[in-house]
């Protein structure tokens, strides 16, 4: 599989198809036993996962991975690759020394948080708001990395309709500013809505689609799901 620039892609396939998988090889958690991944010409298949994400890949999980003992705002400053404290000694020189940074992340980091509908709950700790407003929150900390190519591990699943439409709206502007965007998701509507391709991963193998209803009449995808 390739993915285009400027694109979003929905990954579909039954429960236990390797979706996840696929992403944990991308990203670096797992090591391939064969094969290559490239991105921007630089082969991933046995980097860590920190460099994968120096490279411009950023991604979410099904179980969010936030940090629930610190606030909204902290927690996307946090992701920014520039923060100070992201090497060992300038964590340890005094808060002074990094004022103008730390001014420009929290500049930054509020223009995000008032793109992503978190004004109300910045101060908040991320273990006290809703499962859609963590939600958000994990999107607007891929954001703040900076990546340039986000995966997404299934975003819309388990939150309200109010909160599946922020997202929809929010994934059409990160293509709107040339983000890449794989996505993993369930949801048809919402594919529907957003992704310019489908694809379909079964037995090891990947099928393109061009949207939802040639996809949900192809006999594989019925016998996958059925």
């Amino acid at each position: 599989m390739s993915l285009e620039k400027g694109k979003i892609y929905a990954l579909m396939g039954s429960n236990g198809a390797g979706k996840t998988t696929l992403f944990n090889l991308i990203t670096g958690f797992i090591k391939p036993q064969s094969g290559e991944i490239f991105f921007s010409e630089k082969n991933l298949a046995h980097l860590p996962p920190y460099q994968t994400n120096l490279l411009g890949i950023s991604r979410t999980f099904q179980d969010l991975r936030i940090i629930t003992k610190l606030s909204v705002k902290e927690n996307i400053i946090l992701s920014m690759k520039e923060n100070p404290t992201d090497s060992l000694i300038n964590a340890l020189l005094p808060q002074s020394f990094h004022r103008k940074t730390n001014q420009e992340l929290e500049k930054k980091a509020d223009e995000i948080i008032k793109q992503f509908f978190l004004g109300e709950v910045q101060n908040s700790l991320a273990a006290e708001i809703s499962y859609g407003q963590q939600k958000l929150l994990t999107l607007a900390c891929c954001v703040a990395n900076g990546a340039s190519l986000l995966l997404l591990d299934e975003p819309v699943a388990g939150i309200q309709p109010e909160y599946r439409s922020k997202i929809a709206m929010l994934i059409k502007q990160l293509k709107e500013s040339g983000k890449t965007i794989l996505l993993i998701e369930h949801n048809t509507d919402f594919i529907a809505d957003v992704a310019d391709i489908i694809l379909f991963l079964h037995d090891g193998k990947i099928s393109t689609f061009g949207n939802i209803d040639s996809l949900k009449k192809d006999q594989q995808v019925i016998d996958a799901y059925i």
